[in-house]
């Protein structure tokens, strides 16, 4: 089990907006890191738009997440 599955308890939907990802993760996740990570094909998967507003599935953010991580001990 993942350290980030509570994320998905914490935040209801399905859906994260790039702005949700600075509160989602504590300010560790700013939203221009992740704009420019998507521009280099690194950011979250399975992103879509509307309007003009992206949006992450939480289970892609949770994956994105647990491979851009490491625990320290």
């Amino acid at each position: 089990m993942s350290i980030f599955n509570e994320l998905k308890e914490v935040h209801k939907s399905e859906y994260v907006s790039r702005k949700q990802l600075w509160d989602l993760t504590g300010g560790i996740i700013h939203p221009q890191n992740i704009a420019n990570l998507d521009c280099k094909g690194r950011g979250i998967k399975n992103a879509i738009i509307i309007g003009h507003k992206k949006l992450y599935p939480i289970d892609s953010v949770i994956e994105w997440l647990e491979e851009n991580s490491k625990l320290i001990r």
